[in-house]
């Protein structure tokens, strides 16, 4: 009997530890637990969401924070915070249901649940005169938003406000089809009013004044400039995944103060994931990629030149370039450009190349030849001379360039240079007017057409700020009650600009995003270059 009950006794522990062995692979396969790790060149600003500017402030508050709705990689917008939410049918008022399952998570055991109020404070913290946010602007199609701001009214006005403890309802201006859009900015991220106060002028500025309704808390948060071991912990929100599970057991970002590390530690396998605008065709073979077009890259003139403040000369450059000609010479993150906004920036969740195709808006003519003849001739010029295109030394598209000067030479008989400068010089150029022909990169700060259009009318360099057309679609762009208004409106706005010949588009820029082959849904948001890791599984 002893000896049967040892054998019985020594199968019983092989059973547990085989269904131990399941149990545990069965974990494994989810692809939780693990703790991801990513550079980050610089010491977050400030993690007030209402303040923040930086990318690497932006990394931080897209796993720390939620805001009503958010961007799925693709663009698509869907409920976070709010579970729920309507719109009126003249467009000017959206009323959003709050989840009632989402607490206020910190470092120093601040818990409250998540209300109305706090996106309430959010909004009128943008508006206050004393904080002076940075994103005002951005939120003027809300109701007397200008009034508090600039007016001295009562905040009480403004068209946010707290219907119950879980019912938030905007109330606009004027209608504005892409006001989801504008909620999905870290600015439209709530702000807990107690916290807040508690944090007595310190808010965002440590880890022990910033607290959490996403996915991560904020552990630690050391920085010393004159030390070399900075970093940022976080992990897990228990509350929040509770309810919305989080399947990385933490975050560890590393404060590098230089990026040119990025890419020997990914391939070390030091950090999970980084960032580049550089193509690599040996570590993208063995990785998963993400990449969106952000940039637009493109000649600018100097007006003041004696050969291109003529329009009909800078009219026959533009249409000698054949973009399909020079397509073979670009590198692996560029591709012709024929217009300006470039394929990352959505509109309703859709691309905005794809619903306004470019091929029209930039046009190779076969017989620009004479039309630079009969430009210079016009103009009194019997040849242009000493011209030359600064560039910097960093843009990857130089044999691009010289692909293009080549052409002119031989197309239009115009010797014109390529001047490959530093950064620093090259900036200093731009500021001081010293150049000819500049190749100059657009980009934005978010997704949002406008305010990468906006540039020309802001930067007199460009010389159509003050061209009633453009003006005119820009500006309403903002008031556009439809996407296919706001599209037309964009799409006139890059032909007044393209029809001006100051900045001619030659290609778009993409960014990576490049992970380990174990990773797996990671978001990308390519214009902050920030990447959330709630839903980020690692099967390695």
């Amino acid at each position: 009997m002893k000896g049967q009950f040892h054998i019985r006794g020594i199968a019983f522990i092989f059973l547990i530890l085989f269904m131990m062995s399941v149990m545990s692979s069965c974990k494994e396969d989810t692809g939780a637990g693990t703790t991801f790790k990513m550079n980050i060149e610089n010491n977050p600003r400030n993690l007030d969401p209402q303040m923040a500017e930086d990318p690497e402030s932006m990394m931080i508050i897209t796993n720390m924070m939620e805001g009503l709705v958010k961007e799925l990689t693709g663009g698509a917008i869907v409920p976070a915070a709010a579970e729920s939410f309507e719109m009126s049918e003249d467009g000017l008022s959206y009323t959003f249901y709050l989840r009632r399952d989402r607490e206020w998570t910190s470092q120093a055991d601040f818990s409250k649940p998540v209300t109305a109020d706090d996106f309430v404070f959010a909004f009128r913290r943008i508006f206050d005169p004393a904080t002076g946010s940075p994103y005002s602007d951005d939120y003027m199609c809300i109701r007397d938003a200008s009034g508090v701001l600039n007016d001295g009214k009562d905040p009480e006005l403004l068209g946010v406000r707290a219907v119950d403890d879980y019912t938030v309802k905007f109330t606009l201006e004027y209608p504005y089809y892409d006001f989801l859009s504008l909620l999905t900015k870290t600015a439209a991220m709530p702000c807990c009013r107690e916290f807040f106060e508690l944090s007595k002028g310190r808010y965002g500025m440590a880890a022990d004044a910033a607290a959490s309704n996403g996915a991560f808390y904020l552990k630690e948060w050391n920085y010393d400039p004159y030390w070399d071991n900075n970093y940022i912990i976080m992990r897990r929100n228990a509350s929040y995944s509770e309810n919305s599970y989080v399947y990385p057991y933490g975050l560890n970002f590393f404060i590098t103060g230089d990026s040119s590390n990025d890419k020997s530690d990914f391939s070390s396998g030091d950090v999970h994931c980084f960032v580049t605008g550089e193509a690599d065709e040996k570590i993208f073979a063995d990785s998963v990629v993400y990449s969106e077009d952000i940039k637009t890259a493109g000649f600018l003139f100097n007006l003041d030149s004696v050969y291109f403040g003529n329009k009909a000369i800078r009219e026959a450059l533009a249409k000698s370039l054949n973009r399909d000609a020079y397509s073979h010479v670009l590198t692996e993150n560029l591709t012709a450009a024929f217009g300006i906004i470039p394929g990352g920036i959505t509109l309703q969740g859709k691309s905005y190349r794809d619903i306004v195709p470019d091929r029209t808006l930039s046009v190779y003519d076969a017989g620009s030849a004479e039309l630079w003849v009969n430009a210079l001739r016009s103009a009194g010029i019997e040849a242009v001379n000493d011209a030359k295109i600064t560039v910097p030394e960093d843009f990857s598209g130089i044999d691009m360039l010289y692909d293009i000067t080549d052409r002119w030479r031989s197309e239009l008989l115009f010797n014109c240079g390529v001047e490959v400068v530093s950064r620093s010089e090259y900036e200093s150029k731009m500021e001081n007017g010293e150049y000819v022909i500049a190749l100059i990169e657009l980009s934005s700060e978010n997704n949002s057409a406008f305010e990468f259009m906006s540039v020309f009318a802001e930067n007199e360099s460009f010389h159509v700020y003050s061209d009633p057309s453009f003006m005119s679609n820009l500006s309403g762009s903002k008031t556009s009650v439809s996407l296919t208004d706001g599209t037309e409106r964009f799409k006139a706005a890059e032909s007044a600009v393209i029809g001006e010949y100051v900045f001619i588009p030659l290609c778009y820029e993409s960014i990576y995003l490049v992970c380990d082959e174990d990773a797996a849904d990671l978001a990308f948001y390519p214009f902050t270059g920030a990447v959330w890791f709630g839903e980020a599984k690692y099967f390695g």
